[in-house]
């Protein structure tokens, strides 16, 4: 869904501020997790043309080295977000050991739910296109050449050779890659792209923030009536209920498999919840839409992300 920009002024300016830092500086300055531990360089790159294609969008992806044998998060930002709108979610995610890649993709446009306007045959389409490249259609004609496989494929080969002590060889075997070593995670059009992967690759797990909207007046995405790859054991999803889409999201995670939604606060460690429900107020739908998992989201007194806990409760279940 459309991460709509109607932010204050000066927070498009310190997006726009720290988005052109990244781009300026091949190897980011480290950076700080909540508790004030320093965490690991935060590499920050674009893709290198593949021969005569040159990926079209191209933002700086980000990524960051864990603990060798430690699982991949694959982060998807939402529609017309970057990885840097991110920042505090994916340090969040490297300061529990994981290897972090927020991968740039061809999120600009319509917005998946605006394109398939509650066709459930449309939703696989046009996510299958965005994924692969394969299934052109008059709803989305994403090339192979710029699709998600094929720009994770590069970024990891890019991340291979560019930092050969962090491992990142282990989430490729030749040029398949290796799904049950990746946890797939993605905010608003990214958590639908997530919740597709893991349909279609037994994923490590997934986690949706303000997604899927693959929902509308309870017909779910026809592709979810076949079977998943992934069991509903390894998925998790965070909505706020303020959400504009908050129906849509929550009957999408019923077609999912994942249970009984369940508030978000004071989860327990031993809690089998899988539907996790915000009870904050975050301001318009619209905010309450964005606000789960960006950067612009609400702080404690002490500038922690509120949602920094629930973050990590998801995280941990998936290390």
């Amino acid at each position: 869904m459309s991460v709509r920009r109607r932010r204050t002024v000066l927070l498009a300016a310190l997006a726009i501020g720290l988005a052109a830092s990244f781009a300026l500086v091949p190897q980011a300055a480290i950076a700080e997790n909540t508790a004030g531990k320093e965490l690991k360089p935060v590499i920050s790159f674009q893709l290198p043309n593949a021969g005569r294609h040159v990926f079209s969008p191209n933002v700086p992806n980000l990524a960051t080295a864990g603990p060798a044998g430690g699982p991949l998060l694959l982060f998807l930002p939402a529609t017309r977000a970057v990885p840097s709108d991110y920042t505090q979610f994916l340090d969040t995610a490297s300061s529990m050991g994981y290897h972090v890649l927020a991968l740039d993709y061809h999120n600009v446009g319509l917005s998946v739910v605006r394109v398939c306007a509650g066709n459930p045959d449309c939703y696989g389409t046009v996510q299958r296109n965005r994924f692969d490249g394969s299934d052109p259609s008059s709803y989305s004609a994403i090339n192979p050449k710029d699709s998600i496989l094929t720009r994770l494929r590069s970024a990891l080969r890019y991340l291979g050779t560019d930092d050969p002590h962090g491992d990142w060889g282990r989430y490729m075997a030749g040029s398949a890659v290796s799904w049950n070593r990746i946890v797939v995670a993605g905010h608003s059009q990214g958590g639908g792209q997530s919740a597709f992967i893991a349909h279609e690759h037994g994923v490590r797990g997934a986690i949706m923030f303000s997604a899927p909207v693959q929902s509308d007046g309870g017909v779910a995405a026809s592709y979810l009536r076949s079977p998943s790859a992934t069991p509903p054991s390894r998925l998790y999803g965070l909505v706020d209920r303020g959400d504009m889409y908050y129906r849509n999201v929550v009957d999408s995670w019923a077609a999912l498999g994942m249970g009984t939604p369940v508030d978000a606060d004071g989860l327990k460690a031993s809690s089998g919840a899988h539907s996790l429900v915000s009870d904050l107020h975050l301001g318009t739908p619209d905010q309450s839409h964005l606000f789960t998992v960006t950067d612009s989201g609400p702080r404690d007194e002490s500038g922690v992300p509120e949602f920094a806990p629930t973050w990590r409760w998801m995280l941990k279940r998936l290390a």
